[in-house]
């Protein structure tokens, strides 16, 4: 190879290993600004939709789970940080792609053959989100109360769905409580788990995962007993905000 020649493969070289540099920046930059410079921790979230009853060994080795950095304040207290402790589990509902992984989304296959499904209104299904302490009204609502759901759009708090019964919170559910007598709000366990089940239309079960999917941040708010429910029209992938 003729001197000249070098000298153009190595400049090619670094103007390569230069814009990798530069792209690696740029996009690092970019991820930063998104978070508005918020600390970045990783986590275990949902690649692909998860459904009901899936093995957890099957969620590892067929991708269903994968890493991303997330903000802090975004990872629940009981976000799981080692794969190996969902093996031999099974998924308790269906999980929507961008969902942290936490530690009850997958139990063991005796505590997930109750009959959950026999709590399901006949025509409704059951969606589970999970959220952090402080989209999720503190962790104190409880299967059986109703809560309003928010997400986040073009900066701003935008109502998603109106009067969405809770039908479970982390593997806890309505019957159960009724059977262990929770009475007051004084002496109602704070759900740690970040797992909220909805019982809701299947319309309404789509409006939720196309936002979770979209990563729209689902925000919480509880109401109080006696509120109307509210019926929704069909959902479409551009429209998922067509509530009243």
């Amino acid at each position: 190879m003729t001197p000249k020649r070098t000298i153009v493969v190595a400049v090619a070289v670094a103007v390569g290993v230069a814009a990798s540099v530069l792209s690696y920046v740029f996009l690092n930059n970019a991820q930063q600004r998104a978070y508005h410079n918020a600390k970045l921790v990783e986590a275990y979230v949902v690649s692909k939709p998860v459904p009901a009853a899936l093995s957890g060994t099957e969620a590892i080795s067929d991708g269903y789970i994968t890493t991303k950095k997330i903000p802090t304040e975004f990872r629940p207290a009981t976000a799981v940080t080692k794969l190996s402790s969902i093996e031999n589990k099974e998924a308790v509902a269906s999980f929507s792609v961008g969902q942290v992984l936490v530690a009850s989304m997958f139990v063991s296959q005796t505590s997930a053959s109750g009959g959950f499904a026999q709590q399901i209104p006949p025509g409704d299904v059951a969606v589970t989100v999970s959220v952090d302490q402080v989209h999720g009204v503190a962790g104190f609502p409880v299967p059986g109360n109703r809560v309003d759901l928010f997400i986040t759009l073009n900066g701003a708090e935008t109502i998603l769905l109106r009067n969405v019964t809770i039908l479970a919170t982390g593997t806890s559910s309505a019957n159960q409580n009724t059977a262990q007598g929770s009475t007051t709000a004084t002496t109602t366990p704070v759900n740690s788990s970040g797992l909220y089940t909805f019982e809701v239309t299947p319309v309404d079960a789509e409006r939720i995962a196309l936002a979770q999917q979209d990563g729209l941040g689902i925000y919480m708010v509880l109401v109080p007993p006696g509120t109307a429910q509210v019926t929704l029209p069909p959902v479409s992938q551009g429209d998922i905000t067509n509530a009243s």
